[in-house]
């Protein structure tokens, strides 16, 4: 019994002294960090880089769960994580989705219907695709594995480069031209009908 009150005084106290050590430890974390060229810990930074950040290795992991479960299985026997994955990839996009500076004049309902709607949709298209490429592979997981992970960097690239793109029109560094060859709402053409 006294090592029992031992042990709780000692955490007690250790509970009682954690604002005080909390800020030290961030900072050490801070300085190491700094000296690996990633942004500080920092409530932004957590949310909207290290969170997104943990999502893309979800996303990745996610995968390799869709394009060779068995390998998944055997990694982890007791527990089937692909819903696990799938929120965190997801919640990692949504966050990604609602730091974007095209987002930001949103109001925060729109702001965070997209970034939900973008977090669902871009996980669950993959794990789509990554279904009917397996179902097209067949039983090679090492080539199914390498098509899953390569395919989720190639999309992850395409979309990176979507965003930026609209990033440079929303800044107003990207111009559209004046005269555009044809539009959908010129007077001449809003009536006519193709059946």
């Amino acid at each position: 019994m006294e090592t029992l009150q031992k042990i709780y005084k000692n955490v007690r106290r250790q509970v009682i002294n954690l604002p005080a050590t909390v800020p030290s430890t961030v900072d050490f974390i801070n300085k190491s960090v700094t000296s690996l060229r990633l942004p500080p810990l920092t409530r932004d930074n957590v949310l909207y880089y290290y969170i997104p950040m943990q999502g893309l290795v979800s996303y990745t992991t996610l995968s390799v769960s869709v394009m060779n479960p068995h390998l998944m299985v055997r990694l982890f026997p007791k527990r089937d994580l692909t819903d696990l994955l799938f929120l965190t990839a997801g919640g990692g996009a949504g966050l990604w989705l609602w730091a974007r500076p095209h987002m930001a004049a949103a109001t925060p309902a729109n702001r965070f219907s997209w970034a939900f709607l973008g977090g669902c949709l871009w996980p669950l298209g993959s794990i789509f695709l990554w279904a009917i490429l397996r179902s097209s592979v067949g039983q090679r997981p090492v080539i199914g594995t390498i098509l899953g992970v390569s395919t989720g960097a190639i999309l992850t690239n395409i979309a990176l480069d979507y965003f930026r793109y609209v990033e440079l029109l929303f800044c107003g560094e990207v111009h559209i031209p004046e005269t555009t060859p044809h539009s959908p709402n010129s007077d001449d053409e809003r009536y006519d009908i193709d059946i």
